[in-house]
């Protein structure tokens, strides 16, 4: 506010003092400080210091080159001013038509002079034009040097300058500040003394703190957006990592919402990350997991991580089996702020496993088999023989005699039937692979057990995806595995009901699926498990050795078997077979 006052009133009076006190100065004459501003006597000593003369200007220039290259690095800030700039000129213009304003980078080199037309005859004689250095050791003391020297805004009025040429002016300067405190350019006014407007002052610290502002407000924003453009990267870092990987990644905010969901997680759960993003987890219900709770949100609501927990899932295609573990993320507070969860598919894992125990089973099965080949079936055939023999020499003497001979020999031949069921089912013969349309095989088997169906009252129908691609199975060991399925499904069902035989093709797996529906009674839980084990049935007169064969037709055609069936629903088994494999 001292500053200020001296601009409004500036006391034309003291000017001569001060020239008085000037003259000794420069003279060597000792003068009293105390009667000075410490300002203008410390500015006077850093002038004295450096060999100034206050008679003749030392003119320092910039190359026309140096200069362009220092405007190009203020460019920023002198636009930033342009609007401060006419707004201070039209404040002083209503007290003087003639003043300039200059801007100086940080050396003191001026950068820009703007002024009115009456200003450019009046100040030729002074060196304020782009390119001329205004630092004290050149000029003297002046708003632009002075504020480079002390660090804050200030007014030279007249005789405070060291140059004499400066005498009838007074210079108003405020610096620019970085972030870091540090000075990027000076804003100075020049007007006649005695002409001074009371604002101008207070209008150059504002232009100086307004150009503060922006610059802080454009460098946040630039950070802004240099942590936007970090954030993307570290984004697409994190999805081409998460996507690369073969587990499932998925990501929950502490709401439950699905904030992430790679690749892999697509491919298990059969699921577009752009269907499930944004959607709380709990969309995948108990039609895809048979959780009452999934473990990812578990992880939130008790706030603990889970490890290498096994679930069994399903997707619109598969059951799934997936080692499940969960970690919290948590914020800045150490608050719960989401979940991640990483899933592996062990479903091949787990077949595999599944093959090998069916394996095991099959070769006990295949040692009883080759010692009650040779057991049982030489007696058969002996007293077969023998019942043919005497059904011929009975049946002249006594009818009903031969036919009980040949109930016999009827017997004989259904438990001949079953020994080789058993022998198929232990030492299973090799298929006998050639390329085919599984559609037309399919076509083909309708046509002749549509009429089987019929007679129990029971629909068959057929869902054949177009364009399947053909495929390399042996034709008679896959149609007997459809007659195994679909006599098992009509004899499921009373009298009633439809029989669906559909086929679908799997690109991304290279697989052909061909399902048997059935609309009947359905499958306990406790009997699926047990389902293809040989000798294990649920009908009153069944073997158990039918699906046992299926499954091991099936194996050996390197696919698979899965069932899906609920209580008074209905069951389905899909058959999966690979495509383009050769054997």
């Amino acid at each position: 506010m001292i500053v200020i006052d001296r601009i409004i009133s500036v006391p034309h009076l003291n000017q001569s003092r001060l020239y008085i006190r000037w003259k000794k100065l420069i003279s060597g004459q000792p003068i009293d400080g105390e009667k000075l501003f410490s300002e203008t006597y410390s500015a006077w000593q850093r002038c004295a210091a450096c060999g100034v003369n206050p008679f003749k200007l030392q003119i320092k220039c910039l190359s026309e080159e140096e200069l362009q290259y220092r405007k190009s690095r203020m460019r920023e800030i002198l636009n930033l001013l342009q609007s401060h700039i006419e707004t201070i000129k039209r404040t002083l213009s209503t007290h003087s038509n003639v003043y300039f304003i200059a801007v100086a980078d940080q050396e003191g080199y001026i950068m820009e002079v703007y002024s009115d037309r009456a200003s450019e005859n009046t100040v030729c004689n002074l060196p304020l034009y782009p390119g001329v250095c205004f630092d004290e050791k050149y000029i003297g003391n002046n708003g632009i040097g002075s504020v480079l020297a002390i660090g804050k805004p200030l007014a030279v009025i007249g005789a405070e300058h060291y140059s004499k040429l400066f005498h009838k002016w007074t210079s108003v300067g405020a610096p620019i500040l970085g972030d870091d405190g540090k000075i990027l350019a000076v804003i100075k006014v020049n007007i006649p003394c005695g002409l001074e407007s009371p604002y101008t002052f207070s209008l150059t610290v504002a232009a100086a703190k307004a150009v503060e502002a922006a610059l802080k407000q454009t460098q946040m924003e630039r950070q802004l957006q240099e942590f936007k453009k970090i954030l993307r990267q570290l984004m697409q870092q994190r999805d081409i990592i998460f996507n690369a990987i073969s587990q499932g990644v998925v990501i929950l905010n502490k709401e439950g919402t699905v904030t992430f969901f790679n690749k892999a997680a697509e491919r298990i759960w059969n699921l577009q990350a752009s269907e499930i993003g944004g959607e709380n987890f709990n969309c995948l219900d108990e039609s895809r997991c048979r959780r009452l709770e999934l473990l990812l949100l578990r992880t939130i609501r008790e706030a603990k991580p889970f490890t290498n927990i096994e679930c069994k899932c399903k997707n619109d295609q598969h059951d799934k089996f997936l080692l499940v573990n969960t970690s919290l993320l948590r914020d800045e507070n150490d608050a719960v702020a989401g979940a991640i969860g990483i899933y592996t598919d062990v479903t091949e894992l787990r077949r595999q496993e599944a093959r090998i125990r069916e394996q095991e089973k099959l070769a006990v099965v295949g040692q009883m088999a080759a010692g009650m080949a040779h057991e049982i079936r030489n007696p058969l055939a002996s007293v077969r023989g023998f019942a043919q023999l005497m059904s011929e020499k009975i049946g002249q003497i006594n009818s009903t005699f031969k036919e009980y001979m040949e109930i016999m020999i009827q017997e004989i031949d259904q438990a001949d039937s079953f020994i080789n069921n058993f022998l198929q089912l232990a030492r299973p013969k090799p298929p006998a692979m050639q390329q085919c349309s599984l559609n037309e095989l399919i076509t083909s088997f309708a046509r002749i057990f549509e009429s089987q169906a019929f007679l129990r009252g029971v629909k068959l129908k057929t869902d054949l995806q177009e364009d399947l691609p053909p495929i390399i199975i042996d034709r008679d060991q896959i149609k007997q595995v459809l007659l195994n399925l679909c006599q098992n499904a009509l004899q499921a069902m009373d009298l009633r009901g439809t029989i669906i035989l559909a086929t679908s093709h799997h690109k991304e797996e290279k697989e052909i699926c061909l399902s048997v529906i059935d609309d009947g009674p359905g499958i306990s839980p406790e009997n699926l498990d047990k389902l293809g084990t040989p000798f294990f049935t649920t009908k009153d007169k069944g073997t158990g050795l039918g699906l046992s064969i299926s499954y091991t037709i099936v194996d050996r055609h390197r696919g698979r078997i899965e069932v899906d069936s609920k209580l008074g629903e209905g069951t389905r088994f899909s058959i999966y077979l690979p495509v383009d494999q050769q054997f």
